[in-house]
């Protein structure tokens, strides 16, 4: 039997007693698989911020899915796979973020068009993408899908396999965070 520090414990031994609730266990997985997982995040995405959140998102799901956690092959290829779907996801997020930037550029000025209100929308389109942008990756997403996609929140659900009330949540978070962003602004 190995001693008492999970260090000296192998992956499915740590994944048992992570089951079991040994918060130990869980720390040990997590400061052993970190560095490499951000490594290679932060290779792909190019922003270490957005790496940390990935790699916090696919720990927090370990932990939340642990007693129905099904590793066939080994530990480290689990997490790296599931890092290669969050990666995805965060492309597919940039991509939808794309999108709604293209979208708000390119939309038609209003019917009154002095160089003033074409001022004021450029403006106003510009403080919604870097309050948009600051938004967390997963709110983001959520907020893109809401209001430039206009899907329901239940589409939204199904699409990003979280639950309506999550999506509301995140929605209202945004919504507060605009509303924050927004409180100074003065257009005209």
């Amino acid at each position: 039997m190995n001693s008492n520090h999970p260090s000296s414990y192998s992956d499915p031994e740590l994944l048992d007693m992570v089951r079991n609730g040994d918060s130990l266990a869980f720390k040990e997985l997590y400061n052993r698989y970190w560095d490499m997982l951000l490594d290679m995040a932060y290779k792909r995405l190019g922003y270490i911020e957005i790496a940390e959140e990935v790699i916090q998102d696919i720990f927090v799901n370990l932990f939340l899915r642990k007693e129905k956690l099904e590793v066939r092959s080994s530990l480290e290829g689990y997490l790296k796979n599931a890092l290669k779907y969050k990666i995805f996801d965060v492309f597919r997020s940039m991509a939808v973020h794309d999108r709604y930037v293209a979208t708000m550029l390119h939309q038609p000025a209003p019917h009154c068009q002095t160089p003033e209100t074409n001022l004021e929308a450029k403006e106003l389109s510009e403080k919604i993408n870097m309050i948009t942008e600051k938004l967390p990756q997963k709110c983001r997403e959520v907020f893109l899908l809401s209001r430039i996609e206009q899907l329901s929140n239940k589409s939204i659900a199904e699409k990003l396999d979280i639950s309506v009330s999550t999506v509301e949540k995140h929605i209202g978070k945004a919504m507060d965070i605009m509303k924050t962003g927004f409180r100074n602004y003065n257009a005209g």
